[in-house]
């Protein structure tokens, strides 16, 4: 694609493996004050990739728990705080597709439903900051995805059309939202069951090895 100016890309579960750390840190919290268990796969098919308003309502909707986003909040940050975020892996290939992008002179943003904190924490402990030229991050949008202002914001930023910009993403809320602003989408995942949800994207790859050699 040889007329690509710029990557956006995804965080978690596409930069960062931090799916199973969330999951590790809401389930005790589920299983405490609610009696829920549910495992790796349910966090998979149900909350990854989505902010905590949904998560929130979804446990309303589906198992009956009436909780409230402000003591999700303060439990799950708690836990994270415990847990040590820098613990965090990046995944395959993650540096190795940045490195490469930023010596082609293509230019790099991120695009997140995650908090500014989250980012500086776990990618900062990677050295991996000064690789990206900005962060749209929670708290700089009012309607996260699967809304496109997130890539909206990042497209203004950019000062580019949307047919010169690729995301990179890993959930189809994501892809919804890259889509939704107009953007060629790349999916990369390795579960079979998100992978069945990302018909939407314009590719769907296994890692981001595979990436590289698209792009």
């Amino acid at each position: 694609m040889s007329n690509i100016q710029a990557v956006l890309f995804d965080l978690d579960g596409t930069l960062i493996d931090s799916e199973y750390f969330y999951f590790s840190n809401w389930q005790p919290i589920l299983e405490e004050h609610f009696d829920l268990l549910i495992s790796f796969e349910d966090w998979i098919d149900y909350f990854a990739g989505h902010t905590l308003v949904h998560n929130v309502q979804l446990l309303k909707e589906k198992w009956g728990i009436d909780t409230s986003e402000d003591f999700m909040w303060k439990e799950t940050r708690a836990n994270y705080a415990k847990s040590d975020m820098r613990t965090i892996r990046l995944m395959p290939y993650a540096k190795e597709i940045l490195t490469e992008l930023q010596q082609r002179g293509i230019r790099i943003g991120l695009v997140t439903s995650s908090y500014q904190t989250t980012v500086e924490t776990v990618l900062g402990h990677h050295g991996l900051l000064n690789y990206f030229e900005f962060f749209v991050t929670r708290e700089k949008v009012n309607n996260p995805k699967p809304d496109p202002e997130p890539y909206l914001l990042g497209l203004s930023l950019l000062n580019l059309a949307a047919k010169q910009v690729i995301a990179i993403e890993d959930t189809s809320t994501g892809v919804a939202a890259a889509k939704g602003a107009g953007l060629h989408c790349f999916a990369v995942s390795k579960h079979v069951s998100e992978r069945a949800k990302l018909g939407d994207a314009d590719k769907l790859f296994f890692d981001l090895e595979e990436v590289i050699r698209e792009v």
